[in-house]
């Protein structure tokens, strides 16, 4: 049983960095040259907490959703470098603290508990876990109804 349980974790893994940031996103971030790491690891969990279809909420909104999803983030975790397109959203850390790199910052900015980033189209950043502490962050953003 033990087994079949690490074999699971360990095929649902690589799955989980590619879900975490679109392709897409990853990709217009290279095509820029932005400095910041290449790939995810080190995201223990990424789960939908739910999500909104907007067609009756918002003109125009058919076919998007606002979805929710907690991340957490083992000690040196770092999220891939990406700009956000047509894909705005918010994070809020929730425990721990996270490092921020992002093309309209000066340097580097620490976000701990209670701290938000908002992520607009244009924003090219990626996330650093620096500490030797588990951090988590409610992430909400606006995608299209097929994004998982």
């Amino acid at each position: 049983m033990r087994f079949s349980c690490l074999l699971l974790a360990l095929i649902a893994l690589p799955a989980l960095a590619h879900d975490v940031i679109p392709e897409h996103e990853k990709e217009a971030a290279q095509r820029l040259m932005a400095d910041g790491p290449k790939e995810t690891r080190g995201v223990e969990s990424a789960a939908e907490l739910g999500r909104l279809p907007l067609d009756n909420e918002i003109p125009g909104a058919d076919g998007k959703v606002l979805r929710a999803r907690e991340f957490v983030l083992a000690p040196r975790a770092q999220i891939a470098v990406h700009e956000h397109r047509q894909r705005p959203g918010m994070a809020y850390v929730l425990q721990g603290e996270l490092t921020e790199y992002r093309n309209d910052a000066s340097g580097p900015i620490k976000r701990g508990v209670g701290a938000v980033s908002f992520e607009a189209t244009g924003v090219v950043h990626w996330w650093r876990n620096e500490t030797d502490q588990t951090a988590r962050a409610l992430v909400v953003d606006i995608v299209g109804a097929d994004m998982r």
